[in-house]
């Protein structure tokens, strides 16, 4: 589901404006440097942290090394995740052009960069983080953005649960609800939702945790007059049932700081996530999405579809070539186009 990166000029981080998200990294890079040393112990204290459920340390703890560590090695799977989600959001609405962002438990701000570019005619961007070292970070890194949305952003250091009344036609809050106390996630999502003019987008960790989390948001924001513009293919009762949960997918390229940090040999790391995009515009639901990776069989390929009102398998015969063209090509987080799976219903 993770989207090709876009073209982009090449930037050096000491020099001229950067372009795209890609050239985030080199931003980044600019902050930490060549120097590893304390990253790897500084990012697994902040990864057993959010693993608990906890949020970004206070200003008393968290460390320019904390910092660093989220920048060379977290940073860039948030990045990949809100790349994809945007993605999603850009192919159900082509015609909607967000001039407003809010960007709620910004961190460094990764999630308004992704909107940038996602988003070219985007004018005001506004950040809520609580961490002023995050923020701090985040302002040098806008710094150095081509968008002069990013460059003139607002930064709000306060929390989520209680950000300023500044309405945004896109709202997003990516990786932050697992961080809220269980018994304040409903009173904040409307809060979030009233400051929403257009789209708001919530990411969360593709595990059973963060679906569960999506699902109490999916339902109390339908329940509040939202359609789901994406993932979901309708605004009905989420077939998931059982110990099943809906994630997908990012492809994350790993840089060698960031395999350095986290120990890794492979040059790549696939991101789990999920997400909703819940809208107050007409709905645009896809006709169903692919949600698991496709099985190509001899002469057929099988695939497990969300296709309003229920979640089903569907077979695809070589015998129907543009169908069978389709899925040969089809991804795990792909949309599927109208009529593809008639009458190629698969065993439930």
């Amino acid at each position: 589901m993770s989207p090709a990166p876009p073209a982009h000029r090449s930037a050096d981080p000491a020099g001229e404006a950067l372009g795209s998200t890609a050239d985030l990294a080199a931003a980044a890079a600019a902050e930490f440097g060549n120097a590893t040393r304390g990253l790897a112990q500084a990012y697994q204290e902040l990864s057993d942290l959010y693993r608990g459920g906890g949020a970004t340390p206070d200003d008393s703890r968290l460390t320019q090394r904390h910092v660093q560590a989220y920048l060379a090695a977290r940073m860039p799977a948030t990045l990949a995740v809100d790349r994809a989600v945007f993605d999603a959001v850009v192919r159900r609405r082509p015609e909607w052009r967000p001039a407003s962002v809010l960007d709620l438990g910004a961190g460094p701000g990764t999630a308004t960069w992704a909107a940038a570019e996602a988003f070219p005619g985007l004018q005001h961007a506004a950040l809520v983080e609580q961490a002023s070292a995050m923020i701090d970070a985040g302002r040098r890194l806008a710094a150095r953005s081509a968008s002069a949305a990013v460059r003139a952003a607002t930064w709000h250091r306060a929390s989520v649960a209680a950000p300023p009344a500044e309405p945004a036609e896109l709202v997003v809050a990516s990786f932050v609800l697992g961080e809220l106390p269980d018994d304040t996630l409903g009173a904040t999502v409307d809060r979030w939702w009233d400051l929403t003019r257009g789209e708001l987008v919530v990411v969360e960790p593709g595990t059973p945790a963060g679906f569960a989390r999506l699902r109490r948001v999916r339902d109390r924001l339908i329940a509040a007059g939202a359609t789901i513009t994406a993932p979901c293919p309708s605004d009905a009762a989420c077939p998931m049932s059982g110990d099943d949960w809906c994630h997908f997918a990012a492809r994350v390229t790993r840089s060698g700081v960031h395999r350095a940090v986290k120990g890794g040999e492979l040059g790549f790391e696939d991101e789990k996530f999920a997400y909703v995009s819940a809208s107050r515009q007409a709905p645009a639901h896809a006709p169903a999405r692919v949600l698991r990776a496709p099985q190509i069989r001899p002469g057929h390929i099988r695939l497990t579809v969300c296709e309003a009102p229920e979640l089903r398998e569907a077979v695809v015969a070589k015998s129907r070539k543009d169908a069978f063209r389709w899925a040969r090509k089809a991804h795990w987080g792909d949309e599927v186009p109208p009529g593809t799976l008639k009458d190629d219903r698969g065993p439930r």
